[in-house]
């Protein structure tokens, strides 16, 4: 900051033509370098912090697309388990279909729609729960 402040000094004595030691220089400077400074600290003053260590945490990448692929990857596995009219229920379901416009499609009632959705996906859970603690446990022998 001092040095662009002797740089404008310098340049506006050159500008102004003023004879070598004319000029009180130090004055000049003093006066540039404490508006520079006033300057900066406006700047400073009109930062606004966005918190501390807690708060920028939550501004650092996470591994939220490998969470997306995951779900994506247990729902393409689970509606490969699911009978034919639970998938066309829950494919209409997720283009943003209401249930009252599944049931026509599918000429079923609102509750047969839900229930058997519900149905399959608990039977699908369960089954999934049972895999899995045979695969904690392991093979008996």
């Amino acid at each position: 900051m001092m040095e662009n402040s002797v740089a404008q000094v310098s340049r506006y004595l050159d500008r102004a033509g003023a004879p070598l030691g004319s000029q009180s220089t130090e004055g000049l400077l003093m006066v540039t370098f404490h508006r520079a400074l006033q300057r900066y600290a406006g700047k400073v003053r009109r930062l606004e912090t966005v918190g501390g260590t807690g708060e920028l945490s939550g501004w650092l990448p996470d591994n939220e697309w490998a969470t997306h692929i995951d779900a994506r990857l247990d729902l393409e596995k689970i509606v490969r388990h699911l009978s034919e009219r639970s998938c066309t229920v829950l494919a209409l379901r997720d283009a943003g279909y209401e249930w009252k416009e599944i049931a026509q499609m599918l000429r079923i009632s609102v509750p047969a729609a839900k229930n058997g959705l519900l149905r399959d996906l608990r039977r699908v859970k369960s089954q999934f729960l049972k895999e899995t603690v045979n695969e904690e446990i392991g093979p008996t022998k």
